[in-house]
């Protein structure tokens, strides 16, 4: 049966696919961008129930115990994340929204693995572009367990909410939670710095703005 290029066309691994030979890219400590809440830390890595559908979770999530934290080659690919729907139709976000949260940065280790799904050579393994955008997540996340079955750290890929093609974003694979050994951070900007310098507009919601800001009129009689 012939499908129709309107519908999803990526598919899950095969049953015991060979992912030896998938192309990978090791981490080289370069710098990793993360946009979180202010009062979390960066280094959670989420995952879904063992028993889970796929439905809910990160695009990678790998099933508990296992788990997957999310990072970013830039300040804007993170906030972009981050703030998702909203901003890719508006490029605005409320001073609200935007104070809640910061980027921070972290170093990545050096020599780790990544299964690359940007590569060119990715498609022989039955991984296409689509891959990286479909909103069906159980397809993503049954390869993330089986790429984490096969050794690699995580996935390199381009996110969903940039217009890049090229790889933007680290999924590092981990145990789920927060690591038993801390593991570096540092705020690197506020969440309006992090917005402006991503060409997002920063309005003004009241949230902050005093009496003096605004007019008070008595409301007409019946």
């Amino acid at each position: 049966m012939t499908q129709r290029r309107t519908e999803v066309a990526q598919h899950a691994p095969a049953d015991g696919a060979d992912l030896s030979g998938f192309p990978a890219v090791e981490s080289r400590g370069t710098t990793f961008y993360r946009a979180k809440r202010h009062d979390r830390g960066a280094w959670w890595f989420a995952s879904t129930p063992a028993d889970a559908d796929g439905v809910d979770g990160g695009r990678f999530d790998l099933a508990s115990p296992r788990g997957t934290c999310y990072w970013a080659d830039s300040v804007e690919v993170a906030v972009r994340e981050r703030l998702a729907h909203h901003t890719l139709h508006t490029n605005t976000v409320f001073v609200g929204r935007a104070r809640e949260m910061v980027v921070v940065a972290a170093r990545a280790s050096r020599g780790r693995r990544f299964a690359d799904v940007t590569a060119p050579e990715a498609v022989q393994h039955g991984v296409g572009a689509e891959l990286q955008t479909m909103v069906d997540y159980r397809v993503p996340q049954a390869w993330a367990r089986a790429f984490d079955g096969a050794g690699f750290a995580g996935v390199r890929y381009s996110t969903r909410f940039t217009s890049a093609a090229a790889a933007n974003a680290w999924a590092v694979f981990g145990d789920a939670g927060v690591p038993r050994r801390p593991r570096p951070e540092r705020v690197h900007r506020d969440g309006v710095t992090a917005c402006q310098e991503s060409g997002i507009r920063v309005l003004e919601d009241g949230s902050t703005a005093g009496p003096e800001r605004f007019t008070i009129v008595t409301p007409p009689r019946d």
